[in-house]
């Protein structure tokens, strides 16, 4: 694997003879000197001003008491600043190399110069978000600022080259970066944080850290901190080796797009140094396809668990990730996918990927696929973009993240949204557990009517919906280019439940869902469930209850046929699917249109068959 830099030397000697290139190029260039024009980023001490001069406040530090407010506000200001670093600090570099404007070498030492002071990169009370203090020692860890600030300087330095750097400079990063050694092994060595502690290799929170402590190393020679490195490689190869080696990650894409970036970023810095143990790992090598599956038709996206900015019309959600797993790996799905799919991104490994092959035809990723790990079958009927495509989730034993989503079915009619979930808002949004993650945020079993209260996070789910971390095995008795037919298991989801199987069968134009549901004998109960539809629009609907109702809206029809009485109506509830929005948007929630399907009475069998057809051409 070569380095930042002399791939920037092979692509500059290329750059003449290719338009493409010089298109890249010229756009990178004006991602750079829209950074120029902002300030730079410091760190920022007083509560007041956080969310000031491109600070970041998180909103869950708002109803905190000083001095818990204000501590925990410094370490997650860290987190965003050393995020936001690590992409504009190896831009700018690479923007230099291709131009050497003198205007980003004084923006890169100004940036690098105020960094140099900020040590430690990750400062304490990233745990205090719910209050309470720090432990006597005033240290809970290094976390996700620890390793995405020390990826913004060693990708940048990988990228200048050691001439760069003024030489009293290079000592304070050299010092600054040895004590984040020293601090990271510390933490492995007293089981500082609740990863460590409790051996969870699989979170973002072990791997940030762990990317750090190798990064680190390798900065200043692995020669002089063999054991460290050695500490960083092992627990890095535990994550991988937690992860499923068909390249499934078994969280949702936001998770993703975070951690695996932070393995790749990882592993290719061990490979440029000779060691490749972590980038022939079969995870990383069959990542990609995985990755580039989130891709539904219409724009859509494979929005389960914490997924965040998956939402329709974010069309910048794949290509970052995707262009470092290119450059890593060479999967030939990733050329299929920058020609066919989505663009390179606009940084340093999306300017690199036009070096790489003209994709072939066989290099077309499938159209669909099971994940064991991720518990859920993603499916399209092709890769046109008003293809239709479904996505169904089960529930693994080991979900991190997750919704109370076990049973969800997702359904795509030729580039048109049709059935839903709610998606996920940031993570100071009161109805967030309530409205979101709940089992009323999807199309998911009900037992009862009970509804949240209460605004804020729900520890414990209500009486009658799931069980937190339940198992649902999912079953595939189809799965071909024209449909498919599965069966998901919920029967272990909720208390007094002896039995929910939900089948489902689908073309590209139509989705049949047999819900069979049956209860303990002393406990007969509403039986309801909900269907979030792609529309904002009101729904027709009968005034009556009945064994058959059907429920009508532009361009789907929705029938449902029972052995018992039901009753329909409809609710608008909101949704951070349809409508992309940045994180700490102003904007009002999105809200759509739901359907609530529930018996009559209480009962302890009940039979319903749900079908869902396109009505008229899109």
């Amino acid at each position: 694997m070569n380095t930042w830099s002399s791939q920037l030397d092979t692509f500059l000697k290329v750059l003449p003879s290719d338009h493409r290139l010089s298109e890249a190029r010229d756009c990178l260039m004006g991602e750079a000197h829209k950074i120029l024009d902002l300030p730079v980023i410091r760190r920022i001490v007083r509560y007041e001003d956080m969310g000031k001069h491109r600070s970041w406040l998180d909103g869950r530090a708002i109803p905190l008491q000083d001095p818990t407010r204000t501590i925990f506000a410094q370490a997650m200001a860290d987190h965003a600043a050393c995020n936001t670093l690590s992409n504009e600090l190896p831009l700018l570099a690479t923007a230099w190399r291709l131009s050497r404007e003198e205007t980003f070498r004084l923006r890169l030492i100004e940036q690098l110069t105020e960094m140099s002071s900020w040590s430690p990169l990750q400062r304490p009370g990233w745990t205090l978000h719910q209050g309470g203090n720090l432990p006597p020692d005033g240290k809970d860890g290094n976390w996700l600022a620890t390793g995405t600030g020390i990826r913004a300087l060693a990708d940048t330095f990988e990228v200048l080259g050691p001439e760069f750097l003024p030489n009293e400079l290079r000592i304070k990063f050299d010092h600054l970066l040895a004590v984040e050694i020293a601090d990271i092994v510390e933490d492995w060595k007293v089981k500082r944080t609740w990863f460590i502690h409790y051996n969870n290799p699989i979170t973002n929170q072990w791997v940030l850290p762990t990317e750090g402590l190798v990064r680190a190393c390798l900065i200043l020679g692995r020669q002089n901190h063999q054991q460290a490195y050695e500490l960083g490689v092992k627990n890095l190869m535990a994550s991988l080796d937690s992860h499923s080696p068909s390249g499934a990650f078994e969280e949702g894409i936001h998770y993703a797009e975070f951690t695996a970036r932070s393995l790749y970023s990882a592993a290719r810095a061990m490979a440029v140094d000779g060691d490749d143990r972590a980038l022939s790992h079969p995870f990383l090598q069959n990542y990609p396809v995985w990755h580039i599956h989130h891709a539904q038709p219409g724009g859509c996206y494979i929005n389960c668990f914490d997924a965040f900015s998956a939402a329709r019309g974010n069309k910048q959600l794949l290509s970052p990730l995707l262009s470092l797993a290119a450059i890593c790996t060479r999967h030939p799905a990733t050329r299929w996918a920058f020609e066919n799919l989505v663009p390179p991104a606009t940084d340093l490994p999306g300017l690199l990927t036009y070096l790489l092959p003209p994709a072939q035809p066989e290099d077309v990723p499938p159209l669909f696929a099971v994940y064991e790990r991720a518990c859920r079958v993603n499916w399209r009927n092709s890769w046109d973009p008003d293809a239709s495509g479904v996505w169904i989730r089960g529930g693994h034993p080991t979900d991190q993240h997750d919704h109370q989503d076990r049973g969800h079915i997702n359904f795509i009619i030729r580039g048109r949204p049709i059935l839903i979930e709610a998606g996920t808002p940031a993570y100071h949004n009161p109805r967030l557990s309530t409205h979101y993650a709940s089992g009323l945020g999807h199309n998911v079993l009900h037992l009862g009517i009970a509804l949240p209260s209460a605004e804020g996070r729900i520890k414990e789910p209500l009486p009658g919906w799931q069980k937190m971390k339940s198992t649902a095995p999912l079953t595939v008795h189809n799965l071909t280019s024209t449909g498919g037919s599965i069966e998901v298991d919920g029967s272990q989801a909720y208390d007094h439940l002896t039995r929910w199987i939900r089948k489902v069968q689908w073309t590209d134009r139509s989705l049949i869902a047999e819900d069979e549901v049956a209860l303990e004998s002393g406990h007969p109960d509403i039986v309801l469930f909900r269907w979030h539809l792609g529309t904002e629009e009101s729904v027709s609907i009968p005034t009556s209850s009945g064994l058959s109702l059907a429920a009508q809206w532009a361009g789907a029809q929705l029938t449902l046929s029972a052995n018992v009485p039901l009753i329909l109506s409809q609710e608008f509830l909101p949704d951070n699917t349809l409508d992309y929005r940045d994180w700490d948007s102003l904007l009002p929630e999105h809200l759509h249109t739901c359907l609530v399907v529930r018996t009559v009475s209480q009962e302890t069998r009940v039979c319903i068959t749900t079908t869902v057809n396109g009505t008229a051409p899109v």
